[in-house]
């Protein structure tokens, strides 16, 4: 009878509760099919004292679960302390892992390597070929994760087996792994950003990046896409005289229009991000303020829409750091003169002699 039987007969003051309870079993089942039970319930506590055995040989968790089937593993954890549990744990969640990679096989991956043999000795082909590919994946997370953890040297280690072990670690692990890989390629020292509140300086920026990255700006200057949008707050009247400025033929040279729009927009964003700064946020008039206008469409667009809008301190501020129309800075870009970019001049040196 099981060990709760036995246990409720010693609460009930039984002197021998064991062969109480071996009594009432072969009256109530029989003689032979209690033999039965009974010799069933000791092949199972053999079989388990195998198993923790194998499983903690020596009185400790071996360094190695993968060799271990899900069904032992879940057998041996009643009888792990909490660390060990622990481990299992990790050695379940990296099977996890590997199950829901493209190709797994989740029914090769919960196989000990007992059963895995014999799957190996009458399988063909593909199947043989899976068996093998489940077998080397177990010995490199041995290799790598000795004892369940990350190994403690990793220079020893090539590049793609650092890389396919970031799946199977914790973070704290994929951040080592992360320092290795730094370590074997130290980034080149970034240079001295010399500002885009100029286009010299937002020249030799962009050149010292691209010497960085070594590539084309075509192929990340879209990362910029996320900056604010100039026009935003604009009328449809200030758009379309937006739009007619920025249609205006840029001069045929280093860049195209679509890189100096990129650039201006840019510009555009420094020098407003360095006047609120400044400023204190006090950019718009009263007015402007009172009626939800963005702060930002100031800084392009018609000045005269712009000073109408501005605060008294920002147009003192732009005495010293010009307002720049798009036409104005593909002019500084190209180095050739626009039709547009000098009727921006006049409209700016007009509502400058306002002041």
């Amino acid at each position: 009878m099981g060990r709760a039987f036995v246990a409720k007969l010693a609460r009930q003051g039984a002197r021998d509760p064991q062969a109480l309870a071996a009594w009432i079993g072969r009256r109530k089942l029989g003689k032979a099919a209690f033999q039965r039970i009974a010799k069933q319930g000791r092949d199972d506590a053999e079989e388990q004292r195998e198993l923790m055995g194998r499983v903690r040989p020596g009185g400790r968790l071996s360094r190695d679960l993968t060799g271990f089937s899900d069904t032992e593993l879940g057998r041996a954890l009643s009888e792990l302390s909490a660390g060990e549990a622990q481990r299992v744990a990790g050695e379940m969640d990296r099977r996890d892992t590997a199950a829901r990679l493209p190709g797994a096989r989740p029914d090769l991956i919960g196989l000990s390597d007992a059963e895995l043999g014999q799957r190996a000795g009458t399988a063909t082909g593909p199947e043989l070929a899976a068996i093998a590919e489940e077998a080397d994946r177990r010995q490199k997370v041995g290799e790598v994760f000795p004892g369940g953890d990350l190994a403690e040297d990793l220079t020893g280690m090539d590049e793609n087996t650092l890389g396919w072990s970031l799946a199977y670690a914790r973070p704290d692990e994929a951040e080592r792994i992360a320092a290795e890989m730094d370590r074997r390629h130290p980034p080149a020292p970034v240079p001295a950003a010399a500002g885009a509140g100029t286009v010299d300086g937002q020249l030799a920026d962009r050149a010292a990046i691209d010497r960085l990255l070594g590539s084309d700006p075509d192929g990340w200057a879209h990362l910029a896409d996320d900056a604010p949008d100039p026009r935003e707050g604009m009328s449809s009247t200030e758009r379309w005289i937006a739009d007619r400025e920025q249609e205006q033929e840029s001069a045929r040279g280093a860049y195209s229009r679509a890189q100096v729009q990129e650039m201006y927009r840019e510009h555009v964003y420094v020098q407003f991000m360095a006047a609120e700064d400044e400023l204190r946020g006090v950019l718009l008039s009263r007015d402007a303020d009172r009626e939800g206008i963005d702060p930002m469409s100031l800084f392009t667009g018609p000045s005269h829409v712009a000073y109408a809008r501005a605060s008294e301190e920002l147009k003192r501020w732009w005495q010293d750091n010009p307002r720049t129309t798009l036409a104005e800075y593909q002019e500084q870009v190209t180095g050739q003169r626009t039709a547009a970019g000098e009727t921006a001049r006049q409209s700016r040196n007009h509502q400058q002699n306002r002041l």
